[in-house]
């Protein structure tokens, strides 16, 4: 089986999948493929915006934050982008959402819910919503992240465990 959409077609097994996935109604679903963004025929140049933080944040240096968002979902609940910040500095983070983290460039050094550790390119992490870290930055950092807001239940469960 296969179903056409204004722009896509679906199979009758990625239809299943989607159905199981929680999407109730097909409507639902043909509604999410459509927001979907367009397949990509040419490369696109973003650029990378200078980010402000509270100058409180900032304990040594002047870091250089820039950032873009290259990625959305079609809720708006998961973003991704890139984000760049030239030291040395040390700075806390503040984190309003969920984020995971993998290096691309550079190196830092954090202290997050009393451990330190270092990342470099490769390596990756996870940050809560909520919660807040000491990041050293020595030269460089750029880093691939998402962000997304934890669900009900998850906040639910992480206020019973701390």
């Amino acid at each position: 089986m296969v179903i056409f959409s204004k722009y896509r077609f679906i199979s009758g097994t990625v239809l299943g999948a989607a159905i199981m996935a929680g999407f109730s109604h097909m409507n639902e679903f043909i509604g999410e493929v459509n927001h979907l963004p367009p397949l990509s025929t040419a490369n696109q140049t973003l650029p990378l915006d200078p980010v402000t933080v509270d100058p409180s944040w900032v304990k040594a240096g002047s870091p250089n934050f820039r950032a873009t968002m290259f990625a959305s979902s079609p809720d708006g609940k998961r973003n991704s982008g890139i984000w760049i910040c030239d030291g040395p500095s040390t700075f806390e983070w503040n984190f309003a959402l969920d984020e995971t983290v993998y290096i691309l460039e550079g190196e830092v050094e954090i202290t997050y819910q009393d451990k330190e550790f270092t990342l470099k390119p490769g390596d990756t992490a996870v940050f809560h919503a909520g919660t807040k870290a000491i990041w050293h930055v020595p030269k460089h950092l750029k880093k691939s992240f998402t962000l997304h807001e934890p669900e009900k239940l998850v906040k639910v469960y992480r206020k019973i465990v701390n």
